[in-house]
């Protein structure tokens, strides 16, 4: 069981023996429900990452809503560009400008947390990609089933465009998850082509 998270049969328990000391039981309530967000958040894929913090630093998918369109229910993530393929930094930890393949962090900084709301898997074996040429259509569309859950999850991923990096960093965060009690998928190999040439992904998803 995550530390991080008080069950309600034990928050009772404390209230009782904070209500026997004499003691405020809201404000023991409210200390260990914000250490618990903290918890949380801190363990949330995406939340230390410079990429994600330069592009929530701008206004995230607000600032962006000419060019990135967001999509979200309990049984689907999606994300969509349409914009210049390079030339912007979007989402890049150090300013780069390979714009198109930026939406691949701009999905991580956005579904997961989205995800830790609970109750959400996604299905990585059905993540599919849309690739739009023409002048009204987006250039790059992702596509993330979820699945229902009674566990928190989290997408990781790694790629490259014009190269391969392979599996093998993914699968090594997986080993360690799972070394460590946790539950990982994956990797799962995602390939989208298009004018813009090729982009390779691969992701997993795992338990915080």
């Amino acid at each position: 069981m995550d530390k991080g998270f008080l069950t309600e049969g034990l928050m009772d328990e404390l209230s009782k023996i904070v209500k026997m000391m004499g003691l405020g039981t809201d404000t023991l309530k409210d200390k260990l429900t914000s250490k618990s967000n903290v918890s949380l958040s801190s363990k949330i894929v995406g939340s230390s990452w410079k990429s994600c913090k330069a592009y929530n630093s701008k206004g995230g998918s607000n600032f962006y809503s000419d060019t990135i369109d967001i999509s979200k229910s309990p049984s689907s993530f999606e994300v969509s560009y349409s914009g210049p393929s390079s030339g912007l930094n979007i989402a890049h930890a150090s300013g780069g400008k390979d714009t198109l393949h930026q939406l691949y962090n701009v999905l991580i900084c956005e579904i997961n947390p989205f995800l830790s709301k609970g109750n959400m898997k996604p299905d990585i074996d059905g993540i599919t990609t849309e690739e739009g040429d023409g002048k009204n259509e987006p250039k790059l569309t992702i596509k993330v089933p979820l699945q229902s859950s009674n566990q928190i999850w989290q997408l990781d991923r790694r790629g490259g465009w014009g190269h391969d990096p392979g599996p093998s960093k993914m699968s090594q965060k997986c080993e360690k998850i799972n070394s460590l009690g946790g539950e990982c998928e994956g990797p799962v190999k995602n390939v989208s082509s298009g004018k813009f040439g090729k982009i390779t992904e691969y992701f997993i998803t795992h338990t915080i």
